[in-house]
């Protein structure tokens, strides 16, 4: 079996409303890098669950497995990485929270750390974020004279759904913000609706799963 995935987990602090967690600020850091998790050969575990725990003094590491995922517990209090004021240092933290704690699981259970540390770098190959164009986009407006192009952008503080008009020789005559929410998938997922154009001039991203709808207008 190949390990396929590395979930940490704050089970110490609860942010307050409005607040973006360490659960949420980390989330990029793992999709990232369970993109390049590759070759890492265990025999039943394809999941790796880290939990951040107080009351734990070192690291304790589940004897079994519930369908193919197994838990650790390790004695860090993300608060450490709340306080860190920029992207970079936060990242460093994350890795730091590996090698620290990730990597003497991994000689424990007599796995390779190795392509751990390559899926971390490739993180910062990506600037800490991932973009993405939203389907049927770019797509023209049905004058020809606009094209509109929907850009998705996950980083560790926010995701936002950035709308682009441009004229038909590619250049951008305006954008605007349609959506910001937290920087969880399963959260921002229902503003990655149906984009089209309404008419000449309105261009509309709709949710195919709640009524929220964002549209952008040429002047």
């Amino acid at each position: 079996m190949e390990l396929k995935e590395i979930m940490l987990s704050d089970m110490i602090n609860r942010p307050n409303k409005g607040e973006i967690g360490f659960n949420h600020q980390t989330r990029i850091f793992q999709l990232l890098m369970s993109r390049y998790l590759k070759g890492i050969e265990t025999k039943e575990d394809r999941y790796l669950s880290i939990y951040c725990v107080d009351k734990v003094k070192e690291i304790e590491i589940d004897d079994y497995t519930i369908e193919n995922g197994r838990t650790v517990k390790i004695p860090y209090n993300p608060i450490e990485f709340l306080k860190l004021d920029t992207v970079e240092e936060k990242y460093e933290e994350y890795v730091r929270i590996f090698n620290d704690y990730i990597d003497p699981v991994f000689r424990e259970m007599d796995w390779d750390y190795s392509p751990v540390i390559h899926a971390l770098e490739k993180v910062k190959e990506h600037n800490y974020q991932a973009q993405f164009i939203l389907k049927n986009t770019p797509k023209k407006s049905p004058d020809k004279r606009h094209i509109a192009l929907v850009l998705g952008i996950h980083s560790v503080n926010s995701f936002q759904l950035i709308a682009r008009i441009y004229d038909k020789d590619g250049l951008m005559i305006k954008e605007k913000v349609l959506a910001e929410e937290v920087p969880n998938e399963m959260v921002y997922a229902r503003f990655l609706g149906k984009a089209a154009w309404k008419d000449h001039q309105t261009f509309e991203v709709r949710s195919i799963s709640s009524q929220w709808a964002g549209t952008i207008t040429v002047d």
